[in-house]
C-alpha cells in the first residue's frame, strides 16, 4: 500500500466491508500496522487495510484507487 502515500492530504471516501462510509483526508499511511489514518473534522480514524472494500478520491470525482 505504498502507493497510497502519494494521495496523502487528499480528500477520500472509504467504504469498509461492513458497508460503512468514512469521509476524510488521508493523514498517514502506516505499513507497519497495516492501515491508514484519515482525519474527519477534528478526529482521526484508523482504518485497517483488510477492512477497506473501496477507496475513492473525492478531488477529481469518484476515481477508484484500488
Amino acid at each position: 500500500m505504498e502507493h497510497l502515500r502519494r494521495y496523502q492530504g487528499e480528500p477520500v471516501e472509504v467504504i469498509d466491508r461492513n458497508g460503512w462510509v468514512h469521509r476524510g483526508v488521508i493523514e498517514w499511511v502506516d505499513p507497519v500496522r497495516g492501515g491508514m489514518f484519515i482525519r474527519t473534522g477534528f478526529r482521526r480514524r484508523f482504518i485497517p487495510f483488510f477492512l477497506i472494500a473501496a477507496l475513492f478520491l473525492l478531488r477529481f470525482g469518484r476515481r477508484r484507487v484500488f
